[in-house]
């Protein structure tokens, strides 16, 4: 079982090498979502890394529009000496195949959750592709039973950041005048308490993350005994570069000593993903949060709230009045029953009732966040 990682920067190299990685991966910004080359940097890195015996591959898993795709394509034709494409987009597929001589990675991370899908690609593809790098969703066991009749190199992102969603539009940047190159920031779920989603917005859209990064490396021996031929580590995200070295010590020596160490110093708490069971569809009815579905009885909504003063709502159905008695249940289904006692418009004034599509305020009612639901009783 073979390491592959990003090389960012030349200084890297020797580190990499002397730890056993065997493959690198050049991202470069005008195609890799989270690229940080030029294309003249992923050229001079790839003649010192080939220099050194590693398999270096060009990382196109950007999604492109016509315009994009046509213009960057000439680039890549005019000029193409890496011995691997990775490439997820069905249409760069064929372009790889018809204008490139290179080996293809094929990216199948976001789909391809069954084994006819992935044979298609094989009667496309012939004997360029190489390699396949399935999907974090799914199990040992079907990885497992896959793995003889494909007869392909099999990759899996064994450490690195799990991407739960991707736009092409500029989610972050419309938010402010500001110009920048890349927008970071944290999300938070309206509908539940998860929050802490790191967000990503660059010149390809916006990218955003699952809080936890994917970790499977505890399952080493079970990777290998599986048939896992390359693993996948992506430290890119990671605040310090000094990671590169305990990320190194790690491959070259894969014990629970130097994975605890890593794990210590690593920014993002680790999960572990699908690896054992998918139990998604479990969670289903839990993400539809049947505590937010309206009900004859509903009043309003709470928008906002200032502890021990008031909370700010919006009727949306039933009247109020200063002596109407609520029962207020929150986003994770904790309920409470009180009486009013005072009633404010929007303009902070005492009033006898709120209709329907107005604003106003009650008194502060502890544990109704943004979202808790108003019901008369």
């Amino acid at each position: 079982m073979k390491s592959v990682v990003y090389l960012t920067q030349a200084s890297d190299l020797d580190l990499w090498q002397r730890s056993g990685v065997t493959d690198v991966i050049l991202a470069v910004k005008d195609f890799s979502r989270s690229g940080t080359l030029s294309f003249e940097e992923a050229i001079n890195l790839n003649e010192k890394a080939t220099a050194l015996g590693l398999n270096v591959s060009f990382d196109w898993d950007a999604l492109m529009e016509e315009p994009r795709f046509l213009m960057l394509s000439k680039k890549l034709k005019d000029h193409f000496p890496f011995k691997a494409c990775r490439v997820r987009d069905a249409g760069a597929v064929v372009w790889v195949r018809e204008n490139l001589n290179c080996d293809i990675h094929l990216l199948l991370e976001s789909g391809h959750h069954n084994l006819k899908a992935i044979e298609s690609w094989q009667k496309r593809l012939g004997a360029r592709l190489k390699r396949v790098a399935l999907s974090p969703e799914l199990p040992q066991a079907t990885i497992k039973l896959w793995k003889p009749q494909l007869g392909l190199e099999i990759e899996i992102l064994g450490l690195g950041p799990l991407l739960l969603f991707h736009s092409p539009r500029p989610l972050l940047s419309t938010l402010t005048s500001d110009k920048k190159e890349e927008w970071i920031a944290e999300g938070a779920s309206e509908e539940s308490p998860h929050k802490g989603f790191p967000l990503r917005e660059n010149s390809h859209g916006t990218l955003m993350y699952h809080p936890k990064d994917l970790s499977i490396i505890e399952r080493w021996n079970e990777m290998r005994e599986v048939g896992i031929d390359y693993v996948r580590f992506d430290h890119r995200q990671q605040k310090s570069h000094a990671i590169v070295g305990l990320l190194a010590t790690f491959i070259s020596h894969p014990v629970e000593s130097t994975r605890n160490t890593l794990k210590e110093n690593w920014d993002r708490e680790w999960m572990r993903g699908y690896w054992d069971v998918n139990k998604s569809d479990v969670l289903f009815d839990k993400l539809k949060n049947q505590n937010l579905s309206h009900s004859s009885r509903q009043c309003a909504v709470v928008l906002e709230g200032k502890k021990d003063s008031w909370l700010a709502i919006k009727v949306t159905g039933l009247k109020l009045n200063p002596q109407s008695q609520i029962e207020v249940m929150n986003p994770q289904g904790k309920s409470k029953t009180i009486k009013l006692h005072w009633l404010k418009n929007d303009a902070f004034q005492n009033v006898e009732e709120l209709q329907m599509g107005e604003i106003g305020f009650i008194p502060w009612i502890s544990g109704s966040p943004s979202k808790t639901k108003i019901s008369l009783v």
